[in-house]
């Protein structure tokens, strides 16, 4: 199938050449197989495409997230040999490169917006052929992840966690102004609705290959096979804005079977469908949120954190969110109870001030900053909520080797030849920070 979708691009000898250099930038960013993590045989067919086409080598990257490593305690070279990637790219005639520890070249990025400089993975730097080996899947952040968002895969840790705010978007497309990739395979074999990208996904099996020569027209018609508008897909429009490429399927040439003929109508993420406060105000009984001049992520967060907060009942609970919260002059929480969300809040002035004091005095609740409210915050509060015995610490590992197991159980159905490579089970206390469905790269 990976064959006969770049064959109707031209054929893969359009890209590749004799003695060239090929860089494959796969998604494989959590230890969960598919459709959370590209298909370790369409990585393979790939990887024997390109060395059939003369390709002198090829190579897979891959960095993992940051909440693969802080929440999950996994590196990419485990990850990799887990699930077998490693192995099917050997096999195929190719090699893998971790991008946690390559070699990085500072690079300017051209009209950056948020981003105006990078630390670029040389290798992908200098590779002769650029492919961007992306998964079909709805994403909680961006709506969708297919070719434009795999690319936040290349950079540093720092850099992709800074990412995580309501400018996601804005710096993806910077990612792409320093390199675009020469061509794009979205593995749709299995593809993923619902609350993606990661664990907390809904898998759906599409038996589809797409291909295409830029990134922006191939993210945009696989918009569209999900039953998107393109334009909904926030770096699908500011990349189109940006003159990157077509959103307007009336612009771009789908060859092979029609959009119409494969569509199928995915469900999306639970913040896509329903306004945000749907999820964060008077959602939980025993959840009170006090928020003001908060941004799209710290709401997001906030949604997440409830449902985790959720779970706690009937303990009650009081959480503090923005710039500007109003709290009323009794707070229906213990202080031990009481959480104070990100930077935003806990520089908040007033009577949010005064509280903040208060907890600090009493040595008692959460103060929690970072902006923005990812792993290092959630870290925080999973080690609060054990701390005060809201949690145990084997419970949250119980349910961590739960939902890995239910994700391989699936996957062996799916394909009965796969089994997890044996690798030892990273420490419980290199495990920090989660919230129920959150996931970006």
């Amino acid at each position: 199938m990976v064959r006969e979708a770049v064959d109707l691009l031209g054929g893969v000898g359009r890209f590749v050449g004799p003695g060239s250099h090929v860089v494959i930038k796969t998604n494989i960013f959590a230890p969960y197989p598919p459709p959370v993590s590209v298909d370790r045989h369409t990585t393979a067919a790939v990887v024997e495409l390109c060395r059939a086409a003369g390709a002198r080598r090829v190579t897979v990257v891959e960095g993992v997230s940051v909440g693969t490593k802080m929440g999950r305690g996994e590196t990419t070279e485990r990850v990799m040999r887990e699930l077998g990637v490693k192995r099917a790219v050997e096999q195929a005639g190719g090699d893998i490169v971790c991008l946690d520890d390559t070699p990085r070249v500072r690079v300017e990025v051209p009209g950056g917006v948020v981003h105006h400089q990078l630390d670029y993975p040389e290798i992908v730097l200098r590779a002769d052929v650029l492919v961007d080996l992306c998964a079909m899947k709805t994403h909680v952040n961006t709506l969708i992840t297919m070719g434009i968002k795999n690319f936040q895969g290349l950079l540093t840790d720092e850099e992709k966690y800074y990412g995580h705010r309501d400018d996601l978007d804005v710096k993806l497309v910077d990612i792409l102004r320093v390199r675009q990739p020469d061509l794009v395979i979205v593995d749709g074999l299995l593809a993923m609705e619902g609350d993606g990208a990661g664990e907390y996904g809904v898998p759906v099996p599409m038996n589809l290959i797409m291909a295409g020569d830029n990134v922006v027209a191939t993210d945009a018609v696989g918009a569209s096979v999900m039953g998107f508008d393109p334009l909904d897909v926030p770096a699908v429009r500011i990349a189109a804005h940006a003159r990157m490429g077509p959103a307007d399927l009336g612009d771009i040439e789908v060859r092979g079977r029609a959009v119409e003929e494969v569509r199928r109508r995915f469900q999306p993420p639970f913040n896509w469908f329903r306004p945000l406060d749907r999820f964060v105000t008077g959602s939980f009984e025993n959840v009170h949120v006090f928020i003001g001049g908060a941004c799209p992520w710290c709401w997001l967060m906030t949604a997440l954190i409830g449902r985790q907060l959720g779970l706690t009942a009937p303990r009650q609970w009081s959480v503090i969110v923005g710039s500007d919260p109003k709290v009323p002059s009794r707070l229906p929480s213990e202080p031990k109870h009481t959480i104070v969300l990100g930077d935003c809040a806990s520089a908040a002035t007033g009577p949010v001030k005064e509280l903040r004091n208060s907890l600090l005095i009493r040595r008692e609740g959460l103060i929690a900053p970072g902006c923005p409210t990812f792993r290092p915050t959630l870290a925080r509060l999973e080690e609060y909520l054990v701390e005060i015995g809201a949690v145990t610490a084997e419970m949250l590992e119980m349910k961590r080797l739960f939902i890995k197991q239910k994700c391989f159980d699936y996957y062996r159905k799916v394909d009965p030849t796969w089994e997890p490579e044996p690798v030892a089970e990273p420490a419980a206390g290199s495990r920090r920070g989660g919230a129920e469905g959150e996931e970006s790269p």
